[in-house]
């Protein structure tokens, strides 16, 4: 933004006259000089700023509240600072404590959305205006005594910023507006240390403690320091009592909190408490600026910093400022208090993981901002997916479910990483496939290289299968636990293996899952996990969610007639591998997170009905929500569809399911040997038996009359 910082110089001018003397620790010509307050925001004040941005205000670049401190300085020689901390976004009543001898400043912060908003702003006459109607309100504040109740008001504050969100970086500038004369204040006397005159430190050390223990007095940030005579106790009094005290039969300072450490140069706050001085109670006046904070507490040796300034303060300086009623001020103190832009860049303090993680979540929240307002990301980011199968679709699927921020993910797989699969399978490398790399591990390293905060695990698994016999009773038992433990421990379980009779058994555990929890088992109640599948034909694919809770669909195996069986042995080359069109598995993998995205959005959850008959209930945030999705990649195509279980289905029908509860690993252990049984327990069988010839009719695919 360095092409907006000559258009500020100019706008510093009455903030910066005298302010070089000041420095110095010089006076000129009688000329009361003020430390300007150095703008520190702190990290925190980003942070929350950028998660204001993104999860409350989005588009709208409205003003919002801030709140600031500035404080006396702990040691001599300190800057005089403008704090911004993570709690200044908001009202005072959001601080849970006013920093010890601080005070506090109040006014708005506006974050444009665009550069070039930003750069208008600075260029065109929109920042003359906000100090205009700035002190315009602060000439009626002072003239209706508003400031005497709440002085907080003489100390208003503007910032104007550019948030630049993607890179961490930030454009400020800020504006602490004052009403002054066409001359400055003068000094009808020298500054000097308060041991030259009647306050001692006992009276500081009164100040002190009030300070401390006196939130309103705190608050304030000045106050009035009464006597009535040189033996009597020194008072503090609220700045409201200045219109009733007696000026000339009292010994009065004017106290206020000095950020200011320089001998000869009060601090910026202290030029609109003048001015309202001067209104009501014009004539020469002593302020102390005081600066010993925590006095009470450093011990009797303690150096006394603060000082004593004598103003003259004169009804005709305070007319010059505050102008005639109803009539605009003049031009020259409207641009008073504007800073030259700076910049902050967030990148240098934050943790690369955690900046990453941000990164990722910002490409979702900028969906609320003006797409979808009502969309709660966190839905699915929060669910955790166990992806069965590490191959092509298990990389495209846990791809997708990056884009979406989810972090949870565990890969089962037995395979290792071969030549052919890096160009297919994109979380492997040529690298992988050399050092005959496993799966799981490869593909858990690839997420966390993409997603440095995501909690990813790799487990090396065989999944049993009908058809293929298990080495040993005690090994498939381990085997069925450790599968149905990774089941229950999930919220969705993909089942992404290349062959069918790989998603039997998963297809079974979450089935089974959906009833009561069995001795044995890790379910929690009412956390059964959603059961989602994807396959893919040549050139065609689907994606299917089986039944969840009374959410009744057909599972995977619902369409079959015939129990699976070993589709590995006695095929070719061609018959081994999945052969498809190269761009159908990503289309696949994307419309099935697509789908759980839907499902997490919409107000039944997974227990959704579908939403593609006619007259089905309302979809989801997202949109439909059908039990499947048919994809045919020849003519881009896609058909959801809504299912119902077959009442013979060899995997979640009540027979199969009730034969699993009764026998457990028995029967998958029978299962395994011969999958022909499932086609009798389910009555698949006796269904097929009791059909004749008379009730088939046979189709001929090159049969142009059908």
């Amino acid at each position: 933004l360095d092409f907006c910082q000559a258009a500020l110089e100019f706008n510093i001018c009455n903030m910066a006259a005298g302010n070089a003397t000041a420095a110095a620790g010089g006076l000129q010509s009688g000329l009361l000089t003020f430390t300007p307050l150095v703008t520190t925001p702190d990290i925190g004040f980003w942070q929350e700023l950028t998660r204001q941005k993104l999860d409350v205000l989005r588009l709208d670049s409205s003003p919002i509240k801030v709140c600031g401190c500035y404080e006396a300085p702990p040691t001599a020689g300190a800057p005089a600072k403008l704090l911004l901390l993570r709690e200044s976004l908001g009202e005072e009543s959001g601080w849970k404590q006013l920093p010890a001898g601080g005070a506090f400043v109040r006014g708005t912060l506006k974050n444009f959305n665009t550069v070039e908003e930003f750069r208008g702003f600075l260029t065109g006459g929109d920042r003359t205006a906000l100090v205009s109607e700035t002190l315009n309100t602060l000439r009626g504040h002072i003239k209706s005594g508003a400031v005497l109740d709440e002085p907080l008001l003489l100390r208003p504050v503007h910032i104007v910023a550019f948030a630049d969100l993607k890179k961490y970086q930030f454009a400020y500038t800020v504006a602490l507006p004052v009403l002054t004369p066409r001359t400055s204040w003068t000094n009808y006397a020298r500054p000097c240390v308060v041991a030259e005159t009647s306050i001692d430190r006992a009276c500081l050390d009164m100040v002190s403690r009030r300070l401390l223990d006196d939130s309103a007095l705190a608050r304030a940030g000045c106050f009035l320091l009464v006597r009535a005579t040189a033996s009597a106790p020194w008072t503090v009094l609220a700045l409201s009592s200045l219109p009733t005290t007696n000026m000339g039969s009292q010994e009065i300072f004017v106290g206020f909190v000095d950020p200011s450490s320089q001998d000869d140069a009060p601090g910026w706050p202290l030029r609109n408490l003048i001015l309202a001085i001067a209104y009501y109670k014009p004539g020469q006046h002593r302020f102390l600026a005081f600066r010993d904070v925590g006095l009470c507490t450093r011990g009797p040796d303690a150096p006394l910093r603060s000082r004593v300034f004598c103003v003259d303060a004169t009804a005709a300086a305070a007319a010059a400022a505050l102008g005639e009623e109803g009539k605009p001020l003049l031009s020259e103190v409207q641009l008073a208090g504007w800073t030259k832009i700076q910049n902050f860049d967030l990148t240098a303090f934050l943790d690369k993981t955690r900046m990453a993680a941000d990164a990722v979540d910002l490409n979702v929240k900028l969906m609320k901002w003006r797409l979808l307002p009502n969309l709660e990301p966190e839905r699915i980011q929060q669910l955790r997916f166990l992806l069965l199968g590490a191959g092509t679709l298990g990389c495209h699927v846990a791809r997708t479910l990056m884009g979406w921020g989810v972090r949870h993910m565990t890969f089962v797989d037995s395979g290792h990483v071969s030549l052919s699969n890096p160009v297919r399978q994109t979380l492997f490398t040529h690298r992988d496939a050399a050092e005959c790399r496993s799966k799981v591990l490869a593909a858990s390293e690839a997420v966390k290289a993409v997603m440095p905060d995501a909690e990813v695990a790799g487990i090396e698994l065989e999944i049993p299968m009908p058809g293929h016999p298990h080495q040993s009773r005690e090994a498939l038992k381990a085997t069925v636990q450790r599968l149905q433990a990774l089941v229950e421990g999930h919220d969705v379980v993909c089942m992404l293996t290349d062959s069918r009779e790989s998603r039997w058994l998963p297809s079974l555990l979450v089935a089974a899952a959906q009833q009561a929890p069995v001795e044995g088992s890790t379910a929690r109640e009412g956390s059964a996990p959603l059961g989602l599948t994807v396959a893919l034909g040549f050139d065609s694919f689907l994606v299917s969610r089986q039944t969840h809770g009374d959410a009744k669909s057909a599972c995977y195996f619902c369409n079959d007639v015939t129990a699976p069986a070993d589709s590995l042995a006695f095929r070719t080359l061609d018959q081994q591998c999945t052969v498809t069109r190269p761009g159908l598995a990503g289309l696949a993998s994307n419309v099935a997170v697509e789908l759980v995205a839907a499902l997490a959005q919409h107000p039944d959850g997974f227990r959704a009905s579908s939403s593609v008959a006619a007259g089905a209930p309302a979809a989801s945030l997202l949109g439909a929500v059908p039990h499947q999705v048919r994809g045919y990649l020849a003519d881009f195509r896609l058909a959801p569809a809504e299912t119902e279980p077959f009442t013979k289905c060899i995997c979640c029908s009540e027979a199969v399911m009730q034969k699993y509860a009764e026998e457990r690993l028995a029967f998958v252990e029978q299962i395994t040997s011969d999958s022909a049984v499932l086609e009798e327990i389910s009555g698949l069988a006796a269904m097929k038996a009791a059909v004749t010839e008379e009730d088939v009719l046979a189709f001929d695919e090159f049969d142009e009359d059908i």
